[in-house]
């Protein structure tokens, strides 16, 4: 999942919109009363034992994704329903030594970029002047650079470093997780990359450093795992969707463990009335997502004009219990964020943005929308093909307001999920009460879809 700088409206709990009104909601909520929080979290807690078995992931192409893909399969299994699962070809990146030693010695947490150029450096660290966007930004003599992310692309950052005569370059986010390292993808980066935390980054000294980064790219294969509704029109198919696969420097507990565990136990709880439903209902939980949405891009482009037709709406949760959480909810029309970020949704993507707050609001939870592109996830194969799209999230690296914390709780001036990519995104750091709420907005959403979705595509 990729993560951009967002702005949110807050949202009252007042009537819904007439798209989310004077309609069947009999199988919402009875689909929302019985989703079970004490289910998801046996389920979140099977992902988190798969990681901790298995290397400390759930990535795609590892032990603890296959260990996490058979539990989802005998769940809908045992619920009733017919799993199928799709190849998906991906390539992946595999760091096999990252060694930072500092100035005076001490080892220092280093995760190399990835797909960046493998290199052992020795010589003089220093820190980049202003923000390492241009050459003049790295003393002379420079070997290897200690630089902040943002203020342009990291890899403009790597090739200004490479000019000045750096040879490798330290990056670190600013944040209130000083601790956090995050590890991104640089393609294009000229010299060897990694990435430390700020904390680290604040302590170190000129001097000489040593810096060993070996890694190599790979082409692998995952699966994509579906279950549908033996009922409901073929032509008309709602679909809902969470990624299965963990980033690799954490057990993804939180991303995206918690979206699955509430749409397994949304399926779960939809099993007994499937031959029923007067729309086919197809459940998509995907494979590698954390390699850039691989498995949602292959799914959408391997379909024919006629089955992606068929396709009348597609929902998307990431991170639904995020340890400081806010509840947002796609802005799918774009009525609230006008002029930032993305612009709308594909027509209907406002109908399905009222049916999830309207799930909220029968509950009476708040919740804030966010522009589309505050979480760069699955949804955006199917928008751009024309399917309507929506979800909701828990939040990733933004940081809380004060109002955010009166309304919701939680910490304000500190990140709403600092173990996003971390060791820590374990079954400890799951806001169980997001989680509850959250499940019960996807089921009604999901229930309501079922039953009724002409107002999405008149």
């Amino acid at each position: 999942m990729r993560i951009v700088a967002f702005a949110v409206v807050f949202i009252f709990l007042g009537g819904a919109p007439a798209a989310a009104e004077s309609r069947d909601d009999r199988l919402a909520r009875a689909l929302s009363d019985s989703v079970s929080t004490s289910s998801a979290l046996a389920t979140l807690a099977e992902f988190d034992a798969a990681a901790e078995r298995h290397g400390g992931n759930r990535a795609a192409g590892t032990p603890g994704f296959e260990r996490s893909r058979e539990h989802v399969e005998h769940v809908l299994r045992r619920a009733g329903y017919r799993v199928t699962t799709q190849p998906v070809p991906y390539t992946g990146f595999a760091a096999d030594v990252e060694v930072f030693t500092a100035p005076g010695g001490a080892r220092v947490r280093a995760l190399m970029g990835q797909f960046t150029p493998s290199g052992q450096v020795e010589g003089a660290l220093a820190a980049a002047t202003g923000d390492g966007c241009q050459a003049a930004h790295y003393p002379a003599g420079t070997v290897i650079a200690v630089a902040p992310t943002g203020g342009c692309p990291t890899v403009d950052k790597a090739v200004a470093a490479r000019d000045a005569g750096v040879r490798a370059v330290l990056f670190y986010d600013v944040s209130p997780a000083v601790d956090a390292v995050l590890r991104r993808r640089v393609p294009g980066a000229p010299l060897p990359v990694a990435f430390i935390s700020e904390r680290s980054a604040r302590s170190l000294t000129p001097g000489t450093a040593s810096l060993d980064l070996r890694g190599h790219s790979y082409d692998d294969v995952t699966v994509n795992v579906f279950a549908e509704t033996s009922g409901g029109r073929a032509d008309s198919v709602v679909m809902a969707g969470a990624h299965l696969d963990s980033a690799v420097d954490g057990p993804g507990v939180n991303d995206n463990g918690t979206s699955v565990a509430a749409l397994l136990e949304t399926a779960v709880r939809l099993a007994p009335h499937q031959a029923r439903v007067v729309n086919k209902v197809r459940f998509a939980f995907w494979g590698a997502e954390e390699w850039i949405n691989v498995g949602s891009i292959h799914y959408v482009g391997t379909r024919t004009p006629r089955e992606l037709a068929a396709i009348s709406l597609y929902l998307n949760w990431e991170l639904i219990a995020s340890p400081n959480y806010v509840h947002f909810v796609v802005d799918g029309d774009d009525s609230d964020h006008p002029d930032t970020g993305s612009p709308a949704g594909p027509p209907g993507s406002g109908v399905v943005e009222a049916v999830l707050s309207q799930g909220y609001r029968a509950r009476d939870v708040p919740f804030r929308t966010a522009d589309l592109s505050g979480i760069r996830s699955d949804q955006e194969a199917f928008a751009a093909v024309g399917v309507p799209v929506g979800g909701a999230f828990g939040g990733v690296r933004g940081i809380k307001t004060p109002e955010e914390a009166a309304v919701f709780g939680g910490t304000a001036g500190m990140t709403y999920d600092p173990c996003y990519h971390q060791p820590c995104d374990d079954l400890s750091s799951v806001h169980v009460g997001a989680l509850g709420e959250s499940m019960r907005a996807m089921a009604w959403a999901v229930g309501r879809f079922a039953v009724e979705d002409d107002d999405v595509r008149p």
